[in-house]
């Protein structure tokens, strides 16, 4: 690929994008759109920026997902942002989670530290469905964060 085959603007753009944070290929498609690049412009700045591994998708799921998990949220809604606002396909967050080691149950324990201190005292019925309703939005899965919470009784 050579120099000409991209415009220099297109390039010019998504390297000061990228030498902020990283984009994944579909928030920068996004970003060049807005800026109404033709689509020849987008597609060979972007393969020219990931052949030369400046974006990388991969590399942008990976650094989310431990951001996101670091802000305590849960995998359901990390998986759910990666796919429909990130544009990330499946099966590449499928294998950035299988090679991550991340302790889904230590993360909803510390949540719960933080926002229901008195999270382990015996609950009501309208506070068990407070912590349940906010840990379920924040991506957790029951099993993640349930023994933790009063006497382990079942929510409903």
């Amino acid at each position: 690929m050579t120099h000409t085959s991209y415009s220099a603007l297109a390039l010019g753009y998504v390297v000061n994008l990228l030498s902020r944070r990283e984009y994944s290929e579909y928030e920068i498609r996004c970003k060049m759109q807005e800026k109404a690049f033709t689509e020849e412009d987008i597609e060979n700045t972007l393969a020219y920026c990931q052949q030369k591994n400046w974006q990388s998708d991969r590399r942008f799921c990976e650094n989310y997902l431990n951001s996101r998990t670091q802000r305590g949220y849960g995998l359901s809604r990390i998986k759910q942002e990666l796919r429909q606002l990130k544009g990330i396909q499946s099966e590449l967050i499928d294998d950035v989670l299988m090679e991550c080691e991340i302790d889904w149950s230590e993360i909803a324990h510390s949540v719960l530290r933080k926002k229901f201190p008195d999270y382990q005292q015996k609950q009501d019925p309208k506070s068990k469905q407070k912590i349940w309703r906010y840990m379920m939005s924040h991506g957790f899965h029951s099993d993640d964060f349930a023994d933790f919470i009063g006497s382990g009784e079942d929510f409903y």
